[in-house]
């Protein structure tokens, strides 16, 4: 029985240090929600593939994954060899799917990357505040609430501690590398990106937006220290297999996530693609209503001309703020427009708008929309329970949510649109330029007058 003075005691060491209490909320339902399994189509689960490739490091050694398995993955793998240790530590070696104990070892590094995720969007939110000028008190205030939003977001929630998937740790890389690159650092700018990198290739995307804030903040100089984060970064987590003779196979890695043909026009992403691939069925390179054009060529010159108009609008529009709408758009264009898009390439969205979020509420419409749409998509596509497996994936809702989301995107084109038409300083906040001072700094401005 818990003594009298205990909850206020707890209520109050709540108050004085919010994130952290935020922090050990969100890892206490990660672990309470890790014994669920996310169950794909095909019968086949992501966490497998963990387990399969931790037994060929453990049979075989880290250096020679490339050589015994025909993985798609490659910086996480030091992750992975890190709890084969653990995992021989705590008398397992059966790397069985039906150990409960490897199911549940498997997640942790997911739900640590969640945390990283919920610190990053605090301070990269801390930092687009005080840029824009806000108020300290609304800056905490702020930044704890774009810390909750991630915390307990039921997207991120599903992909980390029931899916045990890494997406958590692509978007605080892609996150920190831009905040960081706003802030004339660099080298921490592409060691981050590059982090990134390592684990997806999806902070690819992103790398227009990040050279032009290295570029606007430091010149050639700052971008020679970026090469040189970006080198040091690669030689330590791709050095080991590089001497070993196994670079040309971790080259083909990275060509072949974005040559491989696709069979379907989407891998079970709700976006457009989806609609015709479930009203016919055609292929990447059969023609859009009998034009000249096949739908990977359409594909493909709606994912250039969605990259050029974010790197356009990130160009006129200097600043931390308009990078992390650009960023965020071409997140959601990853998902939207090529051929073969996975549901959860919509996860650094999430991310990346978020701070804008808190600092612009006009965005919070779409930001609430896509989330809703995103974890319908999750759940519906790898549902907690085995029974329900394959019950809506093909069904009519997939159809509906996927036109909503083709509405969204075509919302934020023209939000994007509309930001360039719009001259800077006249009905847009940029965030970008020297920050403008604090209310408390006015008020004394003003005393002192």
């Amino acid at each position: 029985m818990i003594a009298p003075g205990v909850w206020p005691a707890r209520l109050a060491a709540a108050r004085r240090h919010p994130l952290a209490t935020i922090i050990v909320c969100a890892v206490a339902l990660r672990l309470a929600l890790s014994p669920l399994t996310a169950n794909l189509p095909n019968g086949l689960t992501d966490e497998g593939f963990w387990k399969y490739w931790m037994q060929a490091i453990d049979r075989h050694g880290i250096l020679n994954i490339f050589r015994t398995t025909d993985t798609d993955y490659v910086g996480y793998h030091w992750v992975l060899w890190a709890l084969t240790w653990v995992y021989r530590a705590l008398g397992g070696s059966s790397y069985s799917n039906s150990d409960p104990l490897l199911h549940i070892l498997v997640k942790l590094p997911s739900i640590a990357f969640d945390v990283l995720l919920i610190l990053v969007v605090h301070w990269s939110t801390t930092v687009l505040l005080e840029r824009a000028g806000v108020d300290r008190g609304r800056v905490r205030t702020g930044a704890l609430a774009a810390a909750a939003v991630i915390a307990f977001q039921p997207a991120v929630l599903y992909d980390g501690a029931i899916w045990a998937q890494t997406d958590s740790a692509i978007t605080a890389a892609m996150l920190s590398a831009l905040v960081l690159a706003s802030l004339n650092r660099p080298f921490a700018a592409a060691a981050a990106w590059a982090l990134g990198l390592m684990v997806k290739p999806h902070p690819i995307i992103i790398a227009p937006m990040v050279l032009l804030l290295i570029w606007r903040t430091g010149g050639p100089r700052a971008l020679v220290r970026a090469g040189t984060g970006l080198a040091v970064v690669t030689v330590i987590v791709l050095g080991p297999w590089t001497f070993h003779g196994d670079l040309p196979r971790i080259v083909d890695v990275y060509v072949e996530l974005f040559t491989k043909e696709r069979d379907r026009l989407s891998e079970l992403a709700w976006n457009a693609w989806w609609i015709f691939d479930q009203r016919g069925d055609p292929r990447p390179a059969s023609e859009i209503w009998d034009l000249p054009i096949t739908f990977k060529q359409a594909a493909l010159g709606l994912s250039l001309l969605a990259g050029a108009m974010a790197s356009t609008y990130a160009v006129v529009r200097p600043g931390l703020r308009p990078a992390l709408v650009a960023a965020a758009y071409v997140a959601f264009a990853f998902h939207a427009l090529p051929i073969g898009s996975h549901e959860r390439y919509l996860y650094p969205f999430l991310g990346l708008l978020l701070p804008v979020v808190i600092l612009e509420p006009r965005w919070r419409w779409l930001y609430t929309a896509v989330s809703i749409t995103f974890f319908l998509n999750l759940f519906v596509v790898a549902p907690p329970l085995r029974r329900w497996m394959d019950r809506w994936v093909y069904e009519d809702f997939g159809v509906v949510v996927a036109g909503i989301n083709v509405l969204l995107f075509l919302a934020f084109t023209l939000l994007l649109v509309g930001g360039l038409l719009v001259r800077p300083g006249r009905g847009c906040r940029c965030g970008g330029g020297r920050p403008r001072p604090s209310g408390d700094v006015r008020s004394r401005r003003k005393s002192r007058a």
